[in-house]
């Protein structure tokens, strides 16, 4: 009896022998059937360094070796290491044209692996861990609802080492989320050597031209440009979303106009200032022209009043019931004040 495992690792000689296969053209159409079983099948419970991905990414036909390959130890690391008898004892890699196309790859094996992780993220966030992990991780869900792939670092760093495969992931991204949450940038203060994580992220992102969309807390301050090195300084010129837990779909709404390129994040210090000049003028000007409109309205009807008081005081014939109607519309208001409260007497 030939179960799944046993299956995925047939070769035609077993099926000649073994399973008294005798027909040539029938081994051949169970090869090829086999072979699309295994380019087809999913190998993510058993792959977790994404070996398929890999073989597949360099050429489909290459998926064929991954369950023997995986079966024999190998992931996505120990590639390089391999030569080209391993690859023929070991991955039962026969073909000679299989074997020149992985070891190739080789070469550039970076490149295809930045490749691959391009197609799997969109975002990048990143943060401090003691203080934006909550904030980081609400804003990888509500992007996700969304339709985007987020990547975030969920594993723990430890002192003095940095995972290389976050600016990998970094490259791959399109978009560069950095979350500022209190004291997040205090472990940045002279750190020339590029020792501190965030400072890498930033930095990989800022030399693969990536759209860093800063996300401040309520209670984030930038520090001075002087404490922070000057490799990333200019983050503190960038546009960004300042985060309101009360109002987060709004938030969310402007982290996408940024993403989708609609606002700018880095506007120029002249056109900051041109801005403001701007509005605080048009701010002033329409001040000026409501308070003189206020007052020409205001002379207007006095006017009027003192005008149309004077042709009454001047006219000594019967008025009209209109005339009187229209005359009482401009008469000053006048109350007795003498009166008790509630009992106020209005005269025309």
């Amino acid at each position: 009896m030939v179960d799944g495992d046993l299956l995925l690792l047939l070769t035609e000689k077993e099926l000649e022998q073994d399973l008294q296969m005798s027909s040539a053209l029938l081994r051949k159409r169970f090869i090829r059937e086999l072979e699309s079983l295994k380019i087809a099948a999913d190998y993510g419970s058993v792959d977790e360094s994404q070996l398929d991905q890999f073989l597949m990414s360099l050429s489909p036909e290459l998926s064929v070796y991954t369950y023997q390959m995986l079966g024999m130890g190998l992931n996505r690391s120990l590639l390089p290491s391999l030569t080209d008898e391993m690859m023929k004892t070991v991955c039962g890699m026969h073909n000679p044209i299989h074997r020149l196309k992985l070891r190739q790859a080789f070469k550039h094996i970076d490149d295809i692996e930045v490749a691959i992780l391009s197609k799997q993220i969109d975002v990048f966030i990143s943060y401090r861990r003691s203080t934006g992990n909550q904030l980081a991780s609400l804003i990888k869900v509500l992007l996700q609802l969304r339709g985007y792939k987020v990547f975030i670092d969920v594993d723990k760093l430890y002192a003095g080492k940095f995972d290389s495969s976050l600016l990998k992931n970094i490259q791959a991204a399109k978009h560069f989320i950095l979350v500022l949450t209190p004291n997040s940038l205090d472990r940045l203060f002279n750190d020339h050597n590029c020792e501190d994580w965030i400072h890498k992220e930033l930095r990989c992102a800022f030399d693969y031209h990536k759209n860093v969309i800063p996300i401040f807390d309520q209670h984030f301050d930038f520090p001075a440009d002087t404490d922070l090195p000057a490799d990333i300084r200019h983050i503190t010129r960038y546009n960004g979303v300042r985060w309101v837990h009360d109002y987060q779909e709004a938030c969310m709404d402007k982290v996408e106009r940024f993403i989708k390129g609609e606002l700018n994040r880095t506007p120029s210090i002249g056109q900051q200032q041109t801005s403001v000049t701007s509005s605080a003028s048009s701010g002033a000007q329409q001040r000026k022209v409501s308070a003189r409109w206020s007052i020409a309205k205001t002379t207007q009807k006095c006017s009027v009043t003192r005008q149309q008081h004077s042709e009454m005081s001047n006219n000594h014939f019967t008025s009209t019931a209109s005339e009187k109607q229209r005359n009482k519309q401009y008469q000053p208001l006048v109350i007795d004040v003498n009166l008790p409260p509630n009992s106020y007497r209005v005269y025309y």
